[in-house]
């Protein structure tokens, strides 16, 4: 095993992320440090690095580098040990994780931790997290929404207070049920059933409560999509500085989101290969109904994007995907950032809601002018006409005003 060439192929990989040089001499100088530390204890590869072996080299760096000790990482509050050296864990996690995702190790190291966050009134609970993590496979947005309602039920237990899970008693249930009620109870319960049912099988209820929890009735069509006004819209995008670094993307971003109305993960996803300039089109893959869904780029749309490619495009990049993030490493925006680039955008220029709104505004004006449904469900990337139904609640409302009005004269 070619350690060095390891150092090597990392190097290129910070270069080609945008680290700043700084940074990466840094990293190099710990790097090479490990691989000394590597030979001393014998190890006969990386593969033999442990987490427990960190702070054994965090003093074997002190020892050969005589400035260590009035290092600024020593000090640096952290989430690490007081005595473990912020900057050489950042850089052990990094690099392990790096060689792991890069195949030159099999496994992580440093794995990313579990969703169990700090400690649990009942240590089930925490059991709980790690089986849906283990055994159920969800993914990461679903395990976070699962750790959100869980620890708020076991803090609840803890403050009624119920010391063991046989205690509980379906009026605990309800209650913390009924706080909950500004959030999607339909989740919370599907939370709870599964915790339940989990509990069960372990012995620890006498009874399968997840079977008694009934999800309340919920209809179709009962909301009214909130809408952004045509003029509001235009406030917000004259709001954008495109003058100021990362400007001309974020304009970019709205604008599509605006004009085309796409969600913000299908903007997110967009890549290099799905802009067709010569025939003034955009690809955007459909996760719901793996269809492809061609939209029309209109001038404005299209200048936008170029600048944002000649001027805020990092040099160089590997990446493929349109819209990066401004700070190293030059990775994709994740859907979440985006929508949260959008709605700090909104809320700047004092217009209350999140950038789905934008989506909702471009079907409203769609159906305004006399767009057909059909047509609307293709744009939206609708797999059934129910979803797009929606829709026309918002007509109706308008209509219903328009009558109002009207009856006032008489």
């Amino acid at each position: 095993m070619d350690f060095a060439a390891w150092i090597s192929d990392y190097r290129i990989y910070l270069e080609s992320s945008g680290y700043a040089g700084r940074t990466i001499k840094s990293r190099l100088k710990h790097l090479n440090c490990l691989r000394g530390f590597i030979d001393a204890r014998g190890l006969e590869s990386p593969e033999a690095f442990c987490p427990e072996l960190a702070s054994d080299f965090i003093d074997y760096w002190v020892r050969h580098q005589p400035w260590a000790k009035t290092s600024k990482g020593f000090s640096r509050p952290s989430r690490f040990e007081a005595q473990h050296h912020i900057a050489i864990q950042y850089t052990l996690h990094c690099f392990f994780r790096w060689a792991h995702t890069s195949g030159r190790l099999r496994s992580d190291i440093f794995p990313w931790r579990p969703p169990v966050r700090g400690n649990y009134s009942f240590p089930e609970s925490g059991d709980y997290l790690l089986f849906c993590e283990q055994h159920k496979g969800l993914a990461q947005n679903s395990l976070l929404q699962i750790e959100l309602f869980v620890r708020r039920f076991d803090g609840y237990l803890h403050s009624v207070p119920v010391k063991k899970w046989n205690e509980m008693q379906s009026h605990h249930i309800d209650n913390f049920i009924f706080q909950q009620a500004d959030k999607n109870i339909k989740r919370i319960q599907k939370v709870l059933r599964g915790l339940f049912r989990y509990l069960f099988s372990l012995g620890l209820l006498d009874r399968d409560w997840g079977s008694a929890l009934h999800a309340p009735r919920q209809y179709r069509l009962a909301h009214v999509p909130q809408t952004i006004s045509p003029d509001q819209v235009l406030r917000l995008l004259r709001g954008i500085d495109r003058g100021r670094r990362g400007g001309k993307r974020d304009f970019a971003m709205i604008l599509m989101a605006a004009s085309l109305g796409v969600r913000a993960s299908k903007i997110a996803s967009l890549c290099l290969e799905d802009l067709d300039w010569r025939n003034g089109v955009v690809r955007f893959k459909q996760s719901k109904n793996r269809k492809l869904l061609w939209m029309p780029l209109s001038n404005p749309l299209v200048e936008a994007l170029v600048l944002c490619l000649k001027n805020e495009r990092p040099q160089g990049s590997a990446q493929r995907f349109v819209f990066l993030r401004l700070n190293t490493p030059w990775e994709p925006l994740t859907p979440s950032g985006l929508a949260g680039v959008i709605s700090k955008k909104l809320h700047a220029a004092g217009i209350n809601g999140s950038g789905h709104r934008l989506r909702h505004s471009f079907a409203s004006e769609l159906l305004r002018v006399g767009v057909n449904l059909s047509t609307l469900q293709e744009l939206l990337g609708h797999s059934h006409i129910s979803s797009t139904q929606i829709y026309t609640k918002i007509d109706l409302v308008q209509l219903r005003e328009v009558a109002e009005n009207d009856a006032d004269g008489y």
